[in-house]
């Protein structure tokens, strides 16, 4: 090893380990005698290595340890003022921010029922027409495709009913429909303290159930009458 660098040094035995003096009494006494010569890069002046007892720590910005042995606890943090870490806890809004998943699942829903709604609003005009025509012919009845069908006859009956229906009767239906609006508000913010599951995955099942299932409330026309 080089003695230029090297720390190590053999020091004899016989040298006894002298205490801590002041600097008054060590000017009377004796004075102090060299047991080896200085090496470079030596941190302590020379003398026996009993008399020194280091204990070298991290510095407190590094993360310093407790200069005590703690007990052995597995998974543990440890630091010098022995805090752990608390979970960060994130806003309403960090929670409920949209991705681009969610905007392109919106966009692709609202045009989804877009299309659903022209449809049916097609289908309802040329069942009217249909209607119309077969009266112009003196037909009283209903066409018996029409009598065949559930969904046509609550069709007709809801639309009878809408037309026979008085201004009490709308705003009874406003009211039921505010209040349905405020049960369904009640239902989404139960459904947001349920913590079983977050509330974007139960959003996007609900979105992607949308597209799988879509909702049809006028059947199609039979091809055969028109």
């Amino acid at each position: 090893v080089d003695k230029e660098t090297n720390t190590e040094d053999v020091f004899p035995d016989e040298v006894a380990s002298l205490p801590k003096e002041r600097p008054g009494r060590r000017a009377r006494g004796s004075p102090f005698v060299r047991s080896s010569t200085i090496v470079r890069s030596q941190t302590f002046s020379p003398g026996a290595r009993s008399q020194y007892v280091c204990r070298l720590y991290r510095s407190d910005s590094d993360s310093s340890t407790l200069p005590r042995k703690s007990p052995f606890v597995r998974n543990t943090l440890e630091r010098r003022t022995l805090r752990y870490k608390q979970p960060c806890r994130s806003s309403l809004a960090e929670l409920m921010a949209r991705t681009s998943l969610d905007l392109e699942l919106d966009l692709q829903a609202s045009r989804t029922r877009q299309r659903q709604l022209n449809e049916e609003i097609c289908t309802l005009r040329e069942l009217r027409q249909r209607l119309e025509d077969a009266q112009l012919r003196g037909q009283t009845d209903l066409p018996h495709w029409v009598l065949r069908d559930e969904r046509f006859r609550s069709l007709l009956k809801e639309a009878e009913r809408q037309t026979r229906q008085t201004k009490l009767d709308f705003h009874q239906e406003q009211a039921a429909e505010k209040m349905l609006k405020k049960a369904s508000r009640g239902v989404c913010q139960l459904r947001g303290r349920n913590h079983q599951e977050p509330i974007q995955v139960q959003t996007f099942r609900e979105k992607i159930a949308f597209f799988t299932r879509p909702r049809i409330n006028v059947p199609p026309l039979p091809a055969d009458d028109v």
